[in-house]
């Protein structure tokens, strides 16, 4: 039996929740729990290698220094993941019922399967090498066929190493299209089912091989065919953007590809646009790449007529507003590339009424010096979107503050900042409004005003200015209707008594809110902010919210919502007395002992050595 090394024993629930995460944590448990590893053993120095059985059979390293945690695994994740997970809590379980662990050897073969720069693998062994020397020709052939007929993966590295070596390439073509095929007709995979992560490893291989002979419009054909495909499969897969990265590496070989082509500077130019507009997930990230070569003038040209050919031939009822304003943007970058501004500017202009496009109108007014021009585009857009494109109407009323702001005018920004607040009140906007009216000199004005419309809902008298006599008219003819609120604004008075550190105010709002019997909700977790906010002053009041956010998630009987319990119940047992907290615990371990998974979480709460829970 090993001598137990302290540092794997060492180990909090914490430490593998801050390294593999709290859902990777779950599911290696839930493996260990399976008894899915298998032939654990000690490497020399202490670290853990074992297989871990899961849609393959894994094998995996585990290595620690009590502080920080690393693995190694040949899944598809390969590091951090559920399988290493399960060796640490394997062999933490063995060590504590005294079960005896073997020592595995530096040629241990599951080492030679791990792809890593782990310190007993980082060279070859010698006596492999000289082993290897001595055998004839035939004896070689003989083991390398034996091993091609056992491993599937051997076989299929010589495959590829015969397909890179001849000089004919049309057999490596047919193969990464169908393997290409092959991966993205693969069964949706949903990381709750065991269907694995899609695995591009070989198409990267195969490409990068076609890239190394100089195939690069073998490749760029090839591209979009992956895009195609590819973005098909992404949209029905849920892996946390694994499927997307590995899709974005293999569209990186075909942008350096199209980058190194013979093809014209045009044809690369209309390539890369045609990818990024038809590029949904960010797939087509290396397009810039390309576009930021440095392409003659009348290439642009070329492909800035292109674009404008497609825009003429866009049909309004079959193209979404936002398609038809990236491919206008294009066109406006390729226009002024080719050294065609007058022409961007006269595009802008002719589709922002069509697109929505004030915003880029403004920006170029604004960077010509154009101001005023630019000032009448704002005004012009806001009256045309206002309604129907809030967000735009937003951004060009954030020019024009931001205009008045550079000049000093500080009344007409605050008069901008309450137009915006009486319109759509928020915690943000009333700070954004307090802030300018305290630059304007009039701070205790407006806020009076302010304070007022939010805890009675009146707004101030119709008149010469935002605020008559206080604040000026902010030259913005058009006024949308303004939102009703629900006096008082609870949530919103709260967020400032927060802000201010205002205890007593905090708890004045909330339990108005509770009494109010109105059917809302408080945003943005406002009711985790109020208890750390009396939760110096008010301490009772603090554990009761705690505890209704923490029964109410457990009582969802989710793995998910156990999870999210840890964060209140933690707050418990870091502000609680020792005691109290104790006994809330033993209470919540009899009341929710059926449930198996809740349990594994609340042993985490205090973040305990692992060796003490297990």
């Amino acid at each position: 039996m090993i001598e137990e090394p302290d540092n794997f024993t060492r180990l909090t629930w914490g430490d593998l929740e801050e390294w593999a995460g709290a859902k990777t944590l779950s599911r290696g448990r839930r493996y260990q729990q399976e008894g899915r590893v298998r032939d654990l053993a000690c490497l020399p120095g202490g670290d853990l290698i074992a297989w871990v059985a899961g849609t393959e059979r894994y094998a995996t390293t585990v290595t620690t220094d009590g502080e920080s945690i690393e693995s190694w695994c040949t899944c598809p994740v390969g590091e951090s993941c559920k399988h290493a997970v399960a060796v640490v809590l394997e062999y933490i379980e063995s060590v504590k019922n005294s079960l005896p662990i073997p020592a595995a050897t530096e040629s241990d073969p599951r080492l030679r399967l791990i792809d890593s720069d782990f310190s007993i693998v980082s060279s070859p062994d010698p006596s492999l090498h000289i082993y290897l020397e001595e055998l004839t020709k035939d004896e070689l052939i003989d083991l390398i066929e034996t091993l091609a007929r056992l491993d599937p993966r051997a076989r299929s590295m010589i495959d590829d190493q015969r397909s890179f070596a001849t000089a004919d390439t049309t057999p490596l073509v047919e193969e990464l299209l169908a393997e290409i095929d092959s991966i993205t007709g693969e069964e949706t995979w949903f990381e709750h089912l065991s269907h694995g992560i899609p695995d591009y490893s070989r198409v990267i291989l195969k490409m990068n091989a076609l890239l190394s002979k100089g195939c690069f419009d073998e490749i760029t054909e090839i591209g979009e065919v992956l895009l195609r495909k590819g973005t098909q499969q992404i949209e029905m897969v849920d892996d946390e953007g694994e499927t997307i990265d590995q899709i974005t590496a293999c569209m990186d070989i075909v942008f350096a590809a199209l980058a190194a082509s013979n093809r014209p500077a045009h044809e690369k130019i209309l390539y890369a646009i045609e990818a990024e507009l038809d590029d949904e997930y960010g797939i087509c990230e290396g397009a810039g790449m390309v576009l930021a070569g440095d392409h003659p003038r009348e290439e642009w040209s070329i492909a800035a007529d292109r674009l404008l050919r497609q825009l003429v031939d866009m049909t309004d009822g079959f193209t979404s507003k936002y398609q038809r304003r990236c491919l206008v943007d294009m066109a406006v970058m390729a226009l002024d590339k080719a050294g065609r501004r007058d022409e961007a500017m006269d595009l802008q202009i002719k589709e922002a009424v069509r697109t929505g496009g004030y915003m880029e109108v403004v920006t170029r007014l604004l960077n010509e010096g154009r101001q005023d021009e630019a000032i009448g585009w704002i005004l012009k857009g806001i009256a045309a979107t206002e309604v129907n494109d809030p967000c735009i109407a937003g951004r060009l009323r954030d020019t024009l503050t931001k205009i008045r702001e550079k000049e000093g005018d500080w009344p007409t920004v605050a008069a901008i900042r309450a137009d915006a607040f009486f319109r759509d009140p928020t915690y943000q906007t009333f700070i954004a409004l307090e802030k300018a009216s305290r630059r304007a000199g009039v701070r205790d004005e407006v806020r009076d005003v302010a304070m007022h419309y939010l805890i009675t809902g009146k707004r101030p008298p119709a008149g010469e200015g935002v605020i008559p006599g206080v604040l000026p008219d902010t030259g913005i003819k058009v006024r949308s209707r303004p939102r009703e609120i629900a006096a008082p604004a609870t949530g919103i008075l709260i967020e400032i008594a927060i802000a201010e550190e205002r205890p007593d105010e905090v708890l004045l709002w909330y339990d108005h809110w509770e009494e109010d019997g109105v059917t809302r909700y408080l945003k943005h977790n406002l009711d985790d902010r109020i208890a750390d906010a009396v939760a110096g002053a008010y301490p009772a009041r603090a554990f009761a919210i705690w505890k209704e956010k923490a029964e109410r998630l457990i009582n969802e009987v989710r793995p998910q919502s156990y999870e999210a319990s840890l964060y209140y119940l933690r707050k418990l047992q870091s502000h609680m007395p020792p005691r109290e907290w104790e006994e809330y615990r033993d209470e919540l371990r009899h009341t929710h002992a059926r449930k198996r998974r809740f349990l594994e979480v609340l042993d985490r709460v205090e973040d305990r050595r692992i060796i003490k829970d297990i």
